[in-house]
């Protein structure tokens, strides 16, 4: 799903703090097309936006309820819950191929 470059879990990782600092102490609202679809823009709609034809994994990540479906018991974004979060899971991931 993401490219193994530093530089994009860097920005992926601050995004997710973001989000997570936002969500936990109260202040702003976090939504997708505000938040999160501009990181998403800038390092995965090549792979993984509208292009069927482009589009790696079957996953489309440029729509909100289809970045946070469930698919095959795994979500690529769930919303206050790192854990289960695959995007995430993989940032933090050392293989290559994650």
């Amino acid at each position: 799903m993401f490219s193994p470059v530093p530089s994009l879990r860097l920005i992926l990782s601050l995004g997710f703090a973001v989000a997570a600092a936002g969500a936990a102490g109260g202040q702003e609202t976090i939504t997708f097309n505000e938040h999160i679809r501009p990181i998403l823009a800038d390092n995965c709609f090549a792979c993984h936006g509208a292009d069927a034809g482009h589009r790696k994994a079957k996953l489309r990540l440029d729509q909100g309820a289809e970045a946070l479906a469930v698919r095959d018991g795994i979500r690529a974004f769930a919303p206050g819950n790192l854990a289960e979060s695959e995007a995430w899971q993989r940032i933090l991931s050392d293989d290559p191929d994650a």
